[in-house]
């Protein structure tokens, strides 16, 4: 066996390792900063993404796209320390006042947008999920829609498991 041969089938032996560890599922955990899922009650449930010193300062749900553009809940922090890791639609968390409440509830058949605002220090940062009840009903337990890649499911372990990286000050 000569040194090409030896290089090309060490380069055929990387990628063919690279690739089962693809297919296998070894990736990074998801990256998103907003994720949603069931919250058990037949409800919905908004997560965020581990991120050490960010503080929210609003959050915001929304029908997507021209559906009806005044329809919106969102809720903006008044007090405390800023960041809830769970937030239940239609119920604001400790230290937040409703701002908007003109939308009660998610209604079957409709996209909607839910968008997080804030920042670490003086450094904002915000995220995004879109999702419709019918995609939240369809989860598995222990499964979240995040703001990835076409709102990719992901477990939730993995999404709460590390920070984004744009989470670094």
């Amino acid at each position: 066996m000569n040194g090409r041969t030896l290089r090309r089938g060490s380069t055929l032996l990387i990628g063919t390792i690279l690739s089962a560890q693809a297919v296998t599922g070894c990736t990074p955990a998801p990256q998103a900063l907003l994720a949603a899922e069931h919250n058990g009650s037949g409800g919905i449930r908004l997560l965020v993404a581990p991120c050490p010193g960010f503080k929210i300062r609003g959050v915001s749900v929304f029908l997507n796209g021209n559906a009806d553009p005044s329809a919106r809940w969102s809720v903006i922090r008044e007090t405390g320390p800023g960041t809830p890791s769970e937030i239940d639609l239609f119920s604001p968390p400790d230290g937040y006042q409703a701002k908007e409440a003109t939308l009660a509830e998610i209604q079957p058949l409709k996209k909607y947008t839910a968008t997080i605002r804030g920042s670490i220090g003086t450094k904002a940062l915000s995220g995004h999920v879109d999702f419709s009840l019918e995609k939240v009903e369809k989860l598995e337990a222990g499964k979240v829609t995040t703001g990835l890649d076409g709102n990719k499911v992901a477990s939730r372990k993995d999404f709460l498991k590390s920070p984004p990286p744009r989470c670094k000050k």
